[in-house]
C-alpha cells in the first residue's frame, strides 16, 4: 500500500510521451498490475476473497481521493474501475494457480 501511495504522490508527466493512447495504456496497465498484486497480498492476510476485494477496492477509492489533492494529478472514478478490474483479474489468476497442487502447500493454510 505504501508503494501505491508513493507513486500516487508523484506527477505522471513524461510517461508515454506525447501520445495520448500510449500514455493511457501505460497508466491503466499500472492500475491493473498494482491492484492485482495488492489483492493477492490481502488474500494472504485475510484468506477470504470477499474481504480482499472489498479492502483493495476501498484503498483504490481512497487513493483516487488522495490524487485529487496532488498537483498535476486528478482523482477519477474511472480509475477505480481499472483498479477493480485489476483486483478481480489478479484474484482470478491467483485462484487458478492455487488449483495446481504444487502451489497449494505454500499458499493455503495447513489443515489439522
Amino acid at each position: 500500500m505504501g508503494i501505491i501511495f508513493y507513486f500516487s504522490s508523484r506527477q505522471t508527466t513524461g510517461i508515454g510521451g506525447d501520445s495520448y493512447w500510449l500514455r493511457f495504456a501505460i497508466l491503466k496497465t499500472f492500475h491493473l498490475i498494482e491492484y492485482a498484486v495488492l489483492a493477492i497480498f490481502l488474500f494472504f492476510g485475510f484468506k477470504k476473497y470477499n474481504l480482499s476485494i472489498i479492502f483493495a477496492y476501498l484503498y483504490g477509492l481512497s487513493d483516487e481521493i488522495h490524487q485529487y489533492f496532488i498537483f498535476g494529478r486528478t482523482g477519477r472514478f474511472r480509475d477505480t474501475l481499472f483498479d477493480l478490474a485489476g483486483i478481480l483479474i489478479g484474484l482470478f489468476i491467483f485462484n487458478k494457480i492455487l488449483k495446481i497442487k504444487f502451489f497449494q502447500k505454500f499458499c493455503l493454510p495447513k489443515k489439522s
